[in-house]
């Protein structure tokens, strides 16, 4: 059988992949790749779990927790096996697109210039946290025995070679159980502690070696960069660096927090703030912890990211404790609240009108609630909100409408009136004032105080459980004031 040339050069021609488009061609063109069709989602999933793993490696080598450290080691194992299947299945060899960690533009392959730019950066970042793996597993024999270890949740334990149901004996003896403190009240004397009282074992303080740390940053460097890159569908999230602490300047954000919920902070009496778990301010001691990080600041003013024109401004006090939003009781502040559901922080009034899950006696309450002007009526209210036990007034004896904590659903919208008092050292601290400091008693139990209503609703729960929340101040009352405070004081 004899073929013409024509029909065996057509056959040879279709044996062969059809060639791509040169760089400069596949630039110009709108239609991605028919190679790359698949991957903006996953490389913004990828991009995503590495930068909270990175910020999860941070946090397992400040941890004397051996499970967290285990489970961390495992994490980023399996990451790392996705990351490198999803880099092959869009070019096989790394190293000839991506030219000293930087993308190769004429270098021929099926992906776009983004594409490339997010490609190599991945890599890069990818090749750094590879040493991590060992690195952890060298950690483990050096935190075995240290202190009892908190167990994991159920999602952290995929991959953990360590037998949770052999609990590991620590080598150090456990900090025993202390009360639960009751709600602080003036006026009373402290109670001393036992001639038999032995001060509790400290729990270790464990530092990550500053070459981890500056690896880690590198490799989380790598990936900022290439957020820009992505569509504008994707929503990624930096988690931050894990050892930062929060100050009032940055009020415990995220870079971009900010800029996403621009709008809503354009208005008025608004802002964006962090509200943190309790034990972040009141270290539990039977918790394992690291001393050596810093304690974190009081709870954020409500100002919108500024530095108060004032001696004394309200504060967002709210505190994370057992999944629930709580008030903190110090000194003699209280206050309470309700959880509205699915209502948008921009409907909200001062007359709190518009909000069809309030309830009368919520609404009344919130509006028509006057705090006593004497210590002890007010430390009465704090206790019985604080316990929702017996009647404040007007408010249905055994069940008020409102208490100090509400539990925590995102994106809901809470309401809570704040009740804050500044109150002076000499109250605080019971110093004795002198017969010379008399004449300026006025100013020495000056205090200043606040009483507002305030709405929030958290938008992004945090790796280490704190949660961003948008807050709008909806009505300032009267400063409340106490008419008694000179008999909680020692006079000389």
């Amino acid at each position: 059988m004899h073929y013409s040339p024509l029909f065996v050069l057509l056959s040879l021609s279709l044996s062969f992949p059809l060639l791509s488009l040169s760089p400069a061609n596949a630039q110009d063109t709108t239609e991605e790749p028919r190679f790359a069709q698949g991957f903006w989602r996953p490389a913004e999933q990828l991009v995503q779990e590495q930068l909270n793993l990175i910020n999860r490696i941070e946090g397992a080598f400040y941890s004397p927790n051996v499970y967290q450290v285990e489970a961390t080691r495992s994490q980023l194992f399996l990451h790392l096996g996705k990351v490198e299947r999803f880099l092959k299945s869009q070019y096989q060899i790394p190293q000839f697109l991506c030219n000293n960690g930087t993308p190769d533009p004429d270098f021929p392959a099926p992906l776009t210039l983004p594409q490339r730019q997010v490609y190599c950066n991945l890599y890069v970042s990818t090749q750094k946290l590879k040493p991590m793996v060992e690195l952890l597993d060298m950690r483990l024999p050096m935190l075995a025995g240290v202190a009892a270890p908190s167990l994991l949740p159920d999602e952290q334990r995929l991959g953990l070679r360590l037998n949770l149901a052999t609990p590991l004996r620590p080598r150090f003896s456990p900090v025993p159980d202390f009360p639960k403190p009751e709600p602080p009240v003036l006026g009373m004397p402290t109670k001393r502690p036992t001639t038999d009282y032995q001060a509790p074992p400290l729990q270790p303080a464990i530092a990550p070696p500053e070459a981890i740390t500056r690896t880690l940053l590198a490799a989380r460097e790598q990936l900022l960069p290439i957020l820009p890159a992505f569509p504008e569908s994707a929503r990624i999230i930096d988690p931050g660096v894990y050892s930062v602490i929060p100050t009032q300047s940055t009020l415990g954000l995220l870079p971009l927090e900010p800029q996403r919920y621009a709008e809503f902070l354009a208005q008025p009496n608004t802002g964006i703030a962090r509200i943190f778990l309790a034990e972040s301010y009141q270290p539990d001691p039977n918790k394992l912890q690291n001393r050596l990080i810093s304690p974190l600041p009081q709870p954020f003013p409500l100002t919108a990211g500024v530095e108060p024109t004032t001696d004394y401004v309200p504060s967002l006090a709210l505190e994370i404790e057992n999944g629930n939003f709580t008030i903190p009781l110090q000194g003699l502040d209280y206050g309470f609240i309700v959880n509205l559901g699915d209502v948008s922080l921009a409907q909200l009034d001062a007359n709190l009108k518009t909000i069809p899950t309030l309830t009368p006696e919520q609404r009344d309450l919130f509006l028509n609630y006057r705090p006593p002007n004497a210590v002890e009526a007010l430390q009465i209210d704090q206790r019985r909100f604080y316990t929702g036990k017996d009647g404040i007034g007007f408010v249905p004896p055994l069940s008020p409408p409102a208490a100090t904590g509400s539990e925590i659903a995102l994106n809901n919208t809470y309401l809570v009136r704040l009740i804050q008092f500044q109150l002076p050292e000499a109250v605080l601290k019971g110093e004795p004032i002198s017969r010379s400091q008399r004449r300026y008693l006025p100013e020495i139990l000056n205090t200043p105080s606040s009483d507002v209503i305030v709405a929030f609703q958290p938008v992004h729960q945090r790796l280490d459980g704190s949660y961003t929340v948008l807050w709008r101040l909806l009505y300032q009352f009267p400063d409340p004031q106490i008419e008694n405070l000179a008999e909680y004081v020692d006079l000389e």
